[in-house]
């Protein structure tokens, strides 16, 4: 009767061991991943312009409105171009891996000025469109559209109070969210 109950005990805690390896790989691929978009992204996260931290669930990686357009735009300025090209490939590379790639759109509160008021009635509208301008970008650059998603937050997540100049800018961001899938 021992014998009948050993096999399934051992079974199970191997089973457990083979899970947390599996899980601790996981971590292990997406810290070196961090790390490495760390290196590429160096003078962007200097000039305070991309923050990258890891997650519970993957790797954020946050770009600032001033890096990617220029004000009253949706579409991406040369620097923002530029250092989306620092990592396209390992994006491409990452999403190959089976990790997803949610591109989160954000804005402050501001109700939409001028020159964006007859395209979008409503900062949920812009930080969508900027979101899929990011996806449609990393598309063309090779990173495999169905491991893409575009999300729009609008002003609903702010990451800063919006009563200053300050924590508007903090709240005009694009997270680039990747996750093992």
């Amino acid at each position: 009767m021992r014998h009948r109950w050993a096999t399934p005990v051992v079974i199970s805690l191997a089973t457990l061991f083979l899970t947390g390896c599996v899980m601790e790989s996981k971590y292990n691929s997406m810290l070196q991943q961090q790390e490495s978009l760390e290196a590429s992204l160096r003078a962007e996260i200097n000039a305070d312009q991309v923050k990258i931290e890891q997650l519970e669930n993957g790797i954020r990686v946050r770009l600032s409105d001033a890096l990617l357009y220029r004000s009253g735009s949706v579409e991406l300025h040369e620097n923002g171009r530029a250092a989306l090209d620092k990592v396209t490939g390992q994006l491409a590379d990452m999403a190959a891996q089976g990790n997803q790639i949610d591109v989160a759109g954000n804005t402050d509160d501001t109700p939409i000025g001028p020159a964006l008021a007859g395209r979008y009635r409503t900062n949920w509208e812009l930080a969508a469109e900027r979101a899929t301008v990011v996806v449609r970008y990393l598309q063309e650059r090779g990173v495999d559209p169905t491991k893409l998603e575009a999300i729009s937050n609008g002003q609903y997540h702010p990451v800063a109070p919006n009563d200053s100049a300050a924590g508007r800018a903090q709240n005009r961001r694009t997270d680039l969210l990747i996750r093992p899938h």
